[in-house]
């Protein structure tokens, strides 16, 4: 599947799984900057010490603006990938996507078990009820089953 359209239906699915706009927005800023760092890291493995000064001077100041930042996010792919730079972007980022996919699915489920007192999720909720990622999970997952439940 070309990776752009697989980009948008992952974008839709994640639409129907219960993010905003304003979410997904949050996650795909996240996910460039987990696919920057891949990119770094992958042209540093490549030790490329001439790419990597032009990119570091290149990311000594702050972009004035999206545009510039775009274009830096893009040279920074040119440089790291070359003619496969836009290409390998949309697979790290529809990776990314998958796995975030992959991880609401794992969360939603759970949390449905829970509330039907399924005794291994409850065991598995417990054990994890002081972790603050598992706290925010948690009241966003039912801040969205509330929603919905509101709808009807």
């Amino acid at each position: 599947m070309n990776p752009k359209i697989e980009f948008e239906n992952l974008k839709n699915e994640l639409m129907s799984l219960g993010f905003t706009s304003e979410k997904l927005d949050q996650l795909l800023a996240l996910a460039m900057e987990e696919l920057i760092d891949i990119a770094i890291n992958d042209l540093e493995q490549s030790e490329d010490d001439n790419a990597l000064e032009q990119l570091t001077t290149l990311l000594e100041t702050t972009p004035t603006n999206e545009q510039e930042a775009a274009d830096r996010i893009n040279k920074i792919f040119l440089t790291a990938y070359g003619e496969n730079a836009e290409v390998n972007k949309f697979k790290l980022l529809n990776q990314y996507l998958k796995d975030t996919i992959k991880v609401t699915q794992d969360s939603k489920n759970l949390l449905e078990r829970y509330a039907q007192g399924d005794p291994t999720a409850i065991a598995a909720i417990q054990a994890n009820i002081e972790d603050p990622d598992a706290k925010r999970i948690d009241e966003s997952l039912t801040n969205q089953i509330t929603a919905k439940d509101d709808s009807f």
